[in-house]
């Protein structure tokens, strides 16, 4: 794969500016000239804007053949000002209005564009006007950042990134009150290494970007610290070919199945204040699995070239990662397995209790659920997640609902309509047995593969509950059992009733067996689906001992 350096960067930012240009304002008596029109709402969109400004500042920093373009930059520069509010915030048109968090990630890139053209000493009246116009634009900003408030424990250190970034641009700007107000309030960071939001593929670079600002131009040694820590751990949430494990998420990326390539710019900007050169090794392997996919992540682009811009080119490396680990995360209820092309989480605390990913074979969940009053009650949920050297146990009390299983009994007195919930509470109840049960995972390798055996008990609630394990693969793959081969489709649902099965991606194979069939229920009442999946069922009836044998090989066999 090319190495990742600033000559083979540049091309790719190139392009995506020049997708970007059309959608650019060009009439001078437009009100709105200069900006970039969002496709996506088909209105001036400042954000969109700053993108295209901030890369083609980029471009013609690193190539000077480029500065024909910073006439159009400084268009797009005069029409964010013109957009900025009287509190010099400025909007997001999906959802925030008169936004310091925001306008903190405007200031963020600009900050830049300025650090950068004074380190590269630029001269002449086009880079004179452009930076006059950012920095009017920054001015304002900060104005309205440090009293502008939040909405996610993320935009604190984004805003905090901006007010410090801009203080070492511009000595002037009173930003200490605010810059202080926020850090007194601790970095968002477990001792394993998560943030509050835990969302590596967008949010978590977000944060370590911020936080390496703030490290560097504020005396602020935790920013650094916490950096690191999450940079390390989200390491050991890559798949083999780079996308990220987001099953922890408690944001949009939740079960998404992307390249973290946003990541590759902090780990870049974190080796110039850390000397890890494991680091060094991840952005490179990101790269090597994002370069090839044209447009996806071409909006990671800018902070990769700025980081390539301010650091210079890596030392060259193979793009290694960590892949031979088991990992126990009792903080965030995780364990980790990764054997090569084998990458799978056990999670505390969800009904998505295992993830599994061979090479290009995803089996996206493993749930387990049973009729047994519906909601929390009927579901699988590991209350703890215990591990040892042999492997883990999800264990389920089946208590999450406090009123069941039972039910409610009469109060002997009148019970107006208009206060039956409050009244639930007053309510004594005929209690049955919580269905208890546990899944032992053990990793293994055998004749048919790498994986785990899952063996699956029932501890206790009552004989005769249909239950059903839910094994969620991704679409794509092809079905084969003993006497059947078929390409299902996603939303399609197969009862592996007994024997064994494989589902092949290409070369990389899930095999499953043995299979086992109580009752046929398609949807069980209250077990979530699998939207866009194809979701295999093995059914019970309680009480259930069963062990299944999840192994994955590549080629024909194993």
């Amino acid at each position: 794969m090319p190495p990742l350096t600033l000559a083979n960067v540049l091309p790719h930012l190139a392009n995506y500016v020049t997708r970007l240009r059309p959608a650019q304002i060009t009439d001078p008596n437009h009100p709105d000239y200069g900006a970039l029109i969002n496709p996506e709402y088909d209105l001036p969109d400042v954000h969109y804007t700053v993108e295209f400004l901030v890369s083609s500042a980029y471009l013609a920093l690193a190539d000077s053949t480029y500065e024909k373009h910073l006439a159009e930059a400084t268009a797009a520069a005069a029409s964010i000002n013109r957009a900025q509010r009287e509190s010099g915030l400025i909007d997001l048109l999906s959802v925030n209005y008169d936004s310091a968090p925001d306008a903190s990630f405007a200031v963020q890139k600009l900050c830049t564009v300025v650090e950068l053209a004074r380190s590269f000493g630029v001269q002449g009246s086009a880079w004179s006007e452009l930076l006059q116009m950012v920095e009017t634009f920054i001015r304002r900003a900060v104005g309205g950042i440090v009293s502008g408030g939040f909405h996610t424990p993320n935009h604190r250190w984004v805003m905090v990134s901006a007010l410090v970034q801009a203080k070492a641009l511009y000595s002037d700007l009173d930003v200490e009150a605010a810059v202080e107000a926020y850090l007194a309030e601790g970095i968002d960071i477990d001792p394993e290494g998560a943030f509050i939001e835990r969302s590596v593929s967008i949010y978590d670079a977000i944060v370590d970007r911020s936080l390496l600002f703030i490290a560097e131009h504020w005396k602020a040694p935790v920013a650094l610290e916490a950096a690191i820590r999450n940079l390390t751990f989200d390491l050991h949430l890559l798949h083999a070919d780079g996308t990220a494990e987001t099953g922890l998420s408690r944001r949009q990326d939740h079960g998404t199945r992307d390249v973290p390539l946003g990541l590759a710019s902090c780990y870049l900007l974190a080796y110039r204040l850390h000397s890890q050169l494991e680091f060094v090794e991840a952005a490179q392997f990101l790269w090597n699995q994002t370069e090839a996919q044209g447009t996806r992540y071409a909006g990671h682009l800018p902070w990769l070239t700025y980081a390539l811009l301010r650091v210079g080119d890596p030392p060259a490396t193979e793009g290694r990662i960590p892949e031979n680990y088991a990992h126990h995360y009792p903080v965030n209820g995780l364990w980790r397995v990764r054997r090569g092309l084998l990458s799978a989480t056990l999670f505390r605390d969800a009904t998505r209790l295992l993830s599994f990913v061979y090479g290009a074979a995803e089996l996206s969940s493993v749930r387990i659920s049973f009729t047994y009053f519906g909601g929390l009650t009927g579901r699988f949920i590991g209350d703890s997640l215990t591990v040892d050297q042999e492997g883990a146990t999800l264990r389920s009390e089946g208590r999450r609902n406090p009123r069941r299983p039972g039910y409610e009994l009469p109060l002997g007195r009148p019970v107006p309509p208009d206060r039956w919930e409050e009244t639930l509470h007053e309510r004594a109840l005929r209690r049955l047995p919580p269905l208890t049960s546990i899944l032992r995972v053990i990793e293994t390798h055998d004749c048919h593969g790498h994986g785990f055996d899952l063996h699956f008990t029932t501890l206790d609630g009552l004989h005769g509950v249909a239950a059903q394990i839910a094994f969620d693969f991704a679409p794509g793959g092809v079905w084969e059992t003993a006497e059947t081969r078929l390409q299902p489709s996603a939303d399609q649902v197969i009862f592996l009733k007994q024997n064994w099965a494989t589902m092949r991606y290409g070369n990389d194979v899930i095999y499953l067996a043995p299979g086992a069939y109580a009752h046929g229920m398609w949807q069980m009442r209250e077990a979530e689906p699998a939207p866009n999946h194809v979701r295999v069922l093995l059914t019970f009836r309680t009480p259930v001992n069963h062990l299944i044998q999840l192994r994955a090989y590549r080629g024909l066999r194993p």
